[in-house]
């Protein structure tokens, strides 16, 4: 069976293009009309640009004015339950007193970009808990410890100044 050069150069990339690769077809007589069409018909690439959920983070905003900006993954914003859960992480902040914003980590660690206004205090649980924060340009960084209450922001601020919360980090 004796196949054209231009069956052979579409069938190579076709091959090429079902495994996710990129080729070009060089040699005489040829166009690169296979090559650009092969090309268009490859998917755009999937590249994880680590944005938090466009409607999770609008509900949020919306619900509470927490802005939920960006993170691995594996920090999501929650609803807080009565029960104590080893995997959350709890906010306090002067926003709502004594109604705390929860966060459940899903894995051995996380991280979370977010902005959360004049936070006071973080309750860690099981994992260790690095609070990014920021008052007047500056930022400032507090670590709690596992399966603790820790005092942040305004509370511990010789100027009593509000604190915003930009990211949390968490590992076990």
């Amino acid at each position: 069976m004796k196949l054209s050069y231009a069956v052979l150069v579409t069938s190579v990339l076709t091959g090429v293009v079902a495994m996710g690769g990129v080729a070009v077809a060089v040699g005489a007589g040829s166009s690169g009309s296979a090559a650009q069409t092969a090309a268009a018909d490859m998917p755009p690439s999937a590249v994880e640009d680590f944005q938090y959920p466009q409607a999770e983070a609008d509900a949020a905003l919306a619900a509470r004015g927490i802005k939920l900006k960006s993170g691995d993954g594996h920090i999501v914003y929650t609803t807080c339950g009565t029960d104590v859960d080893p995997n959350r992480i709890e906010v306090y902040s002067h926003i709502e007193p004594n109604k705390p914003f929860c966060f459940r980590v899903t894995g051995n660690s996380g991280s979370l970009v977010l902005e959360l206004p004049r936070v006071y205090a973080v309750r860690s649980n099981d994992y260790k808990v690095h609070v990014d924060m920021t008052v007047e340009n500056t930022q400032v960084s507090f670590d709690v410890p596992k399966n603790e209450w820790v005092g942040v922001g305004k509370t511990t601020d010789p100027q009593k100044r509000d604190h915003a919360l930009v990211a949390l980090t968490a590992s076990k």
